[in-house]
């Protein structure tokens, strides 16, 4: 009798847990698949205008389309310019000035059911339109010539008082203070940087 009560119960427990709603494991959402995408590659400046800037990448495997971001300083803010669907690898950015620099990144996207999950940023893209004309100057100063826009960034290499530059075009700080990205030829050899604007003439 005690083993009719065991068998009993054992087909009970089998026959519940057969009715009972399977736990289906976990699907990776599409979440689960951004590190996949990882970080735009080939970002690079193309032809250059005094109105225009094109810039293009590297199409990755899996996107959805990719985000368009540009600062007017290097460490300044990034704000999003445009999304393009997957099939595009380029952008031509026509809200620019003649003479100026911009900087800009860009990132890879795919869809959700929620809005967007993204790849990571590419590297940071230095680009400036053309000038209306070549500006000469001098520098007022003694100066130290920065690797970037801003006393933060290492200095390249100096300047003494009267020496004559070339201004390949203006940019500025993460302050907002203008900046000139100058090129000037020492000794028979072309070498570049930037000034802060108030130590040229």
């Amino acid at each position: 009798m005690k083993k009719i009560k065991i068998l009993t119960a054992a087909v009970c427990m089998f026959l519940c847990l057969a009715a009972a709603p399977h736990k289906v494991s976990a699907v990776p959402s599409i979440q689960g698949t951004v590190s996949n995408l990882g970080k735009v590659q080939g970002l690079k400046a193309g032809v250059c205008t005094t109105r225009s800037i094109n810039i293009h990448w590297n199409l990755m495997t899996g996107a959805h389309g990719y985000e368009i971001y540009r600062a007017t300083a290097r460490n300044g803010k990034y704000t999003l310019l445009k999304a393009v669907p997957s099939t595009s690898q380029a952008f031509m950015n026509t809200t620019v000035a003649a003479g100026k620099e911009y900087f800009y990144k860009v990132r890879a996207f795919v869809a959700t059911r929620t809005g967007r999950s993204y790849g990571k940023f590419s590297k940071i893209l230095r680009a400036n339109t053309k000038p209306l004309s070549l500006r000469k100057g001098r520098v007022m100063v003694n100066v130290n010539v920065r690797k970037y826009a801003g006393t933060n960034y290492a200095r390249v290499f100096g300047l003494v008082r009267g020496t004559k530059v070339t201004i390949l075009c203006e940019t500025c700080d993460r302050s907002g203070a203008k900046w000139y990205r100058i090129q000037v030829k020492i000794n028979g050899k072309k070498y570049r940087g930037y000034v802060r604007g108030d130590l040229i003439v």
